[in-house]
């Protein structure tokens, strides 16, 4: 419990722990008096009448909600509970009245129970935010149980030495401390948190009636489902243990101590659960597996009483019903119910709760009816119909799951990413004709875009139908049509129709034209076309005679003999010697097709010449340059490309062509990486080159340079999880190792719990100085802590994003970033029920502290300036013996500040640092705490 809680739940528990004595007060004397009045045989007929008034009643308050607030609601049925349960008080000496009192007060306890219950859960909810509650709904809920206790003892003494009038005189009086609190918490707690207009605008957009509601969400029908279910198999096991204790029990008194007895005993057990068990079970087993418990061992007692039947197993069954409702069970019912929004909430849970409790009811009274008195089954066995509807209670437990997953998935929904748009070449036939309609009718909006874009997309397309209309596009009014439909049919096999439409726009007043035309024919007719792409190569312009030789060397790339044919070499050669004589545009023009050239020749005919210009002056001559070195695939050129990715201006080139390397590149850079070769700058750019690699030994690579080659670079580790979280998203099939990702959590959990630790210390610190020079540090200090917290932050959801679907990771982290606490709690819930038990436990109480260090008000019991001083100096003992050497200079400057003689010692140590910075640093601070040693 946090400081400021313990108030409030105690009036929580004080409430519910006198709602349950109430109940427990009533309920023996209840049972008793109507059961020796009528026998178990009525039972079902109450059943019946219970679900019947209990609709009448929850429709009044649900249209009553629709005009005034839950507290006049509340305020208004507790009172009216009060009166009539004193006018059975009234009632129950005079004789004539014992049916009425015998109906009556039956059909009160059964409604009182559910719906002051509903209410006070309703009034918790909108007090406490998720994470409260599943921390203080636990000891809430003892209270809870100890009410239940309490009553039913009570029970037993008050009928023993004053009988049954003066039981439920007192059961009345309870009423009233219990509409105080209400009045109380309301005015303190909750009138302060919402407007009353704000109240009323969220609840009028809910036009849609409580049924309509829950049909419309399958969380909530579930929810319906689980809590019917279980009425219905309590139902009929409290039929077996009534009418198993009538027939033991004849007098109305003893059969009135032996329930008070039981049920205060169930009510003991269930307070040890509660206390002892509920919490682990819920944190271990999440919400449905606390939920799985009661239904399990309801379908248990039921085989037991086909072995041994009678009122010991009866007992059994009502004892696991009985220990297990208001602890594990009601514990896991409210949080189904923590997702839900406080306006759908105010509207549906008192609904479900009096409505739905009730009706199941008297579909089991129903149920008893046809079994007992239709079929005449026998009380042992109704068995066989408690063991089939814990079997589907247990079904809807299974399914809720998923279900209160996704409650919060839509919580956060706006923080998902959006999905990339899928360009994916349909081959579709209702698509094809479509783009063949285009080709053949050619009709294109004002910027030829639709025509241009069917030309692209039906490049793959190899289907015969599409060359015809392709080939009649070369004729076409734009030049961008007609070098696109080039580029296309360059693409598909030749033939001689083509050609002769191709060789024409050789000498097209267009170059782009010009250019694809000179490629088509290289391409597909290099003989027939000899005479003409000879007299290309004569020309002086790079636009003819470079495209000609860079196509030309693409086409003999494999062919040494057909390169010496057309002498490529002393063409290439020549050109490059003619560079020193061209200037300006000519120059830059010819320098690219000659290092396009030499790109693609596929031999060292020009890797001297590609290794010249990487060291260029001219920023386009050496962006050209990447460019040809990431064609020619030369290890040689290898460690000048990885320099190239810390200069800005040519990082996108260069991150291109390092990626042409493939595999190549993964397998030499461990070699790199161990020999130090590579600058620590250009190490944090190639995550961002492998990421593009698929292949496992590329996700392999990325954990040894985390681990083995820089394993204390922060800005190092964050760029591998980025790249290995883009290659979880594109590569699917690729397998990231539990195992190591688990090692890099529990790493990032320990370095976020030490830098929390210092950043609370810190805060608590700050401004408890004069010194103006100490502030300023100090408040350094915590700029780098905020910077170096959101830094875990980022990589240790990056960690998780490893392990679990990013579509669930990234709105968690992102909720978590949010300014409004109620997106923060929903996030953490969330990241709680998605994380394994073993990355729950270290992950969840880090964040959740920080959650709450982000508070603008740091709350929570300050510790003494001696036990302060005391955490400070051992958090900064842990960062001066860590690799962080941004932090360690701002903590040697903020102990140079403090002037504390204590800190000599680690100063000194600091000196022998191998940082020249932190050895510097470290000298004035020494220095300065020094001085002020006297001796």
């Amino acid at each position: 419990m946090r400081p400021g809680e313990g108030k409030l739940v105690l009036l929580l528990q004080v409430q519910i722990f006198l709602i349950i004595a109430v109940l427990l007060l009533a309920k023996p004397a209840g049972n008793a008096i109507f059961l020796s009045r009528f026998g178990s045989a009525a039972l079902p007929y109450m059943f019946i009448l219970t679900a019947v008034v209990a609709a009448m009643i929850s429709t009044a308050y649900s249209q009553a909600l629709r005009f005034f607030s839950i507290l006049r609601v509340n305020l208004w049925s507790l009172g009216l509970c009060l009166v009539i349960l004193l006018t059975f008080s009234i009632l129950v000496p005079i004789p004539g009245s014992r049916d009425i009192v015998a109906v009556g007060l039956y059909l009160w306890v059964a409604l009182f129970g559910v719906l002051a219950a509903s209410q006070f859960w309703m009034m918790a909810s909108l007090v406490f935010d998720v994470r409260q509650a599943k921390r203080l709904f636990g000891p809430i809920g003892a209270g809870a149980i100890a009410g239940g206790i309490a009553g039913g003892y009570l029970a037993s003494i008050i009928v023993a030495n004053f009988g049954v009038r003066y039981l439920l005189y007192f059961a009345t009086l309870c009423l009233i401390p219990i509409m105080l609190i209400s009045i109380f918490i309301w005015k303190r707690y909750i009138a302060n948190k919402e407007s009353q207009l704000a109240r009323k605008k969220k609840t009028a957009r809910l036009r849609e009636s409580p049924h309509q509601l829950i049909m419309g969400s399958k969380h909530l029908l579930l929810l319906c489902g689980i809590i019917a279910t279980s009425v219905i198999t309590a139902k009929l096991v409290d039929y077996q243990f009534s009418a198993l204790a009538s027939e033991r029990f004849a007098d109305e008194d003893r059969l009135t101590s032996f329930f008070g007895f039981w049920f205060s005993t169930f009510n003991v057990i269930g307070l040890v659960i509660q206390l002892l068990i509920t919490q682990r079970i819920v944190q271990r087993m999440g919400v449905s597996g606390a939920l799985a418990f009661l239904p399990a061992g309801l379908g248990l007692g039921g085989l037991v009483m086909f072995l041994v039947p009678g009122l010991g197993t009866a007992i059994f069954s009502r004892l696991v019903d009985g220990s297990l409702k208001q602890s594990l069970h009601r514990a896991g019912v409210e949080m189904l119910f923590l997702p839900v929004s406080s306006a759908v909430k105010e509207r549906i849970k008192t609904y479900i709760d009096v409505l739905i409790d009730s009706v199941a009811g008297g579909l089991g009274g129903l149920l008893l009816l046809l079994l007992v008195d239709g079929l005449g089954i026998s009380i042992v066995g109704i068995s066989v119909p408690v063991v089939i509807f814990s079997a589907a209670w247990l079904f809807c437990v299974f399914l809720i799951r998923e279900e209160y997953l996704d409650a919060f998935r839509d919580q956060l929904r706006h923080h998902r990413p959006q999905e990339r748009p899928n360009r994916s070449k349909s081959r579709h036939k209702e698509v094809l004709e479509g783009f063949l309609r285009v080709l053949e009718d050619a009709k294109m909006d004002q910027n030829n875009k639709q025509l241009l874009y069917v030309l692209e997309r039906t490049e793959n397309i190899t289907e015969e139908r599409f060359k015809k209309p392709i080939q009649d596009l070369l004729t076409h009014a734009v030049p961008h049509v007609r070098a696109r439909a080039l580029r296309n049919l360059s693409l598909r096999e030749g033939s001689p129709e083509i050609l002769s439409s191709v060789i024409p726009l050789l000498v097209d007043e267009d170059l782009g034209v010009r250019n694809a035309a000179m490629e088509y024919c290289i391409s597909h007719h290099l003989e027939e076309t000899e005479e003409l792409i000879r007299e290309q190569l004569k020309s002086p312009e790079s636009s003819i005679a470079g495209t000609a030789i860079v196509q030309l060397m693409v086409e003999t790339r494999a062919n040494p003999e057909m390169r010496e044919y057309w002498n490529l070499a002393y063409e290439f050669n020549r050109r490059v010697a003619e560079l020193k004589w061209l200037t300006g545009t000519e120059a830059s023009a010819w320098r690219s097709k000659l290092l396009k050239a030499a790109g693609r020749s596929g031999s060292d005919l020009g890797k001297d010449f590609i290794e010249a210009q990487l060291e260029s002056k001219d920023a386009d001559a050496a962006r050209e340059a990447i460019i040809a070195a990431g064609e020619r695939l030369d290890e040689r050129y290898l460690l000048r490309l990885i320099d190239f990715l810390s200069e800005a201006p040519f990082r996108p080139h260069a991150k291109s062509a390092l990626e042409q390397f493939g595999l190549g590149l993964v397998i030499i850079l461990p070699s790199y990486l161990k020999r130090r070769i590579i600058d620590l700058e250009d190490i944090r750019r190639l995550p961002a080159v492998l990421e593009r690699i698929n292949s496992q030994q590329t996700v392999d690579l990325l954990f040894a340079m985390i681990e083995r080659f820089n394993p204390y670079d922060l800005e190092l580790r964050l760029e591998t999880l980025k790249a290995l979280n883009a290659m979880k998203r594109d590569f699917p099939l690729l397998k990231m190792p539990t195992k190591r990702i688990f090692r890099h959590i529990l790493s990032e959990v320990n370095t976020y719990q030490t830098t929390i630790n210092t950043l609370e210390a810190q805060l608590r610190l700050r401004g408890s100085e004069n010194a103006q020079e100490l502030q300023e540090a100090r408040n350094g200090l915590l700029n780098l802590l905020n910077q170096r917290q959101d830094g875990n932050l980022d990589r240790l959801f990056r960690l998780l994003g490893l392990r679990y679907q990013p579509a669930d990771i990234i709105p968690i982290y992102r909720g978590l970033q949010a300014a409004e606490r109620k997106e923060k709690i929903s996030a953490l819930e969330f990241l709680e029920i998605l994380l394994e038990n073993d990355i729950k436990r270290l992950v969840i109480p880090v964040i959740e502290r920080g959650v709450r260090l982000s508070d603008p008000d740091l709350t929570g019991p300050s510790p003494s300036p001696e036990q302060l001083s005391e955490v400070q100096f051992k958090n900064f003992k842990r960062i001066l013996r860590g690799r962080d050497t941004r932090l360690k200079l701002s903590v040697i400057y903020v102990i140079g500040q403090l002037k504390e003689h204590r800190y000599l010692p680690l100063l000194l140590r600091q000196l022998e640092a191998s940082d020249k910075r932190v050895r510097d640093m470290a000298k004035k601070s020494f220095d300065s705490v020094f001085a002020t040693v006297e001796i």
